[in-house]
């Protein structure tokens, strides 16, 4: 289960593994169809930091973001990606609060995006995993 937790899960090469492993997720949270064509796989914590994040992540945010910003904790499916991408964390949240995926309802619950935030929803999305595909 560690594994899956730091080790990234999205690149150019394998959007299409994240997405499956996110959308096979959020099937097992809903009984509501759900069409991986209308989603894209979002980061949470942007590929590009700007001021915002870097004060959000603290000091240290060269090596959380290197460290993290393609693991399962840190990632979603949206319908809102453009909207999304390099956006403040609050705006983010406000859009992750409202989506309609049950994946995005674990941000019901969240006020800061920060290091231990995405490694207790890598944590999170991992035992969900587990019960999708066990072992």
């Amino acid at each position: 289960m560690q594994g899956i937790i730091n080790q990234p899960v999205y690149s150019n090469s394998l959007i299409d593994r994240a997405k499956l492993l996110l959308g096979t997720i959020e099937a097992s949270l809903t009984k509501e169809q759900v069409n991986p064509k209308d989603l894209t796989v979002e980061h949470v914590m942007p590929q590009k930091l700007k001021k915002e994040w870097q004060e959000m992540l603290g000091k240290n945010h060269g090596t959380i973001h290197k460290k993290l910003l393609h693991t399962l904790g840190n990632l979603t499916l949206t319908g809102y990606n453009s909207e999304l991408s390099n956006k403040p964390f609050e705006e983010k949240l406000r859009l992750l609060r409202a989506s309609n995926l049950t994946l995005n309802q674990y941000f019901q619950k969240v006020d800061v995006w920060n290091e231990e935030a995405i490694i207790s929803r890598a944590k999170y999305l991992t035992e969900r995993a587990v019960k999708v595909w066990p072992r």
